[in-house]
């Protein structure tokens, strides 16, 4: 896999050609902005086209800048760094590989939600799977996945916690990547008739 490079460069860029697909507007970096080249296909999965609390970034799958962009861009980092003494440090995620979430364990009065809730400490994950002990799935429903306010489901409502056992088929997910800072959400209901606890982990691929 490809070193994945990250460039923070403070100051201004210059215009970029707007028939560029990776950048085509200015970049103050006052707002810690960054432009991400290369990385393996697992990383650039995880990663997508993703966007940090106060920085934007922008991907290119699996390729370095192109030729028309190098030289201007090198130009005026060197004019930034001469002119002003300005820093430009190389740094972000390496590699992509597949870890788990585990989302604890939490006790549930009958007929009662519970809002469950993880945030994983990586740059990015991306959830691919959600598995509930069979030993507890016929309590509990699943009422909602959410990646930090956003459902995963493509209409509202609930589904038996049996979809999502260990032995279950076709139940694996393409969830939207959990950006760092956010959170990672399952609502459950307790519909057995006494106080259960509701356990699970997620599966899926991190960047770091």
């Amino acid at each position: 896999m490809k070193n994945l490079q990250t460039f923070i460069i403070f100051g201004v860029l210059p215009q970029l050609s707007q028939d560029n697909q990776l950048c085509n507007a200015s970049y103050e970096i006052m707002g810690a902005e960054e432009l991400i080249y290369g990385g393996g296909d697992d990383l650039d999965d995880v990663l997508g086209a993703y966007e940090l609390v106060g920085r934007r970034v922008a991907a290119r799958r699996g390729a370095a800048p192109p030729a028309r962009m190098a030289a201007p861009m090198a130009a005026a980092a060197a004019a930034k760094m001469a002119g002003a003494g300005v820093v430009v440090r190389e740094h972000g995620p390496t590699k992509a590989r597949r870890q788990y979430l585990p989302l604890g364990a939490t006790s549930v009065a009958s007929a009662a939600s519970a809002t469950i809730t993880a945030r994983p400490q990586s740059i990015a994950f991306k959830p691919e799977r959600l598995v509930v002990p069979a030993t507890i799935a016929p309590d509990f429903t699943i009422d909602s996945i959410l990646v930090g306010v956003t459902p995963q489901g493509v209409q509202t409502g609930t589904a038996p916690a049996e979809s999502f056992v260990a032995n279950a088929v076709g139940c694996e997910l393409d969830c939207d990547t959990v950006q760092t800072s956010q959170d990672f959400v399952v609502v459950t209901t307790n519909i057995s008739g006494a106080t259960r606890t509701f356990r699970g982990t997620v599966f899926g691929r991190s960047a770091s």
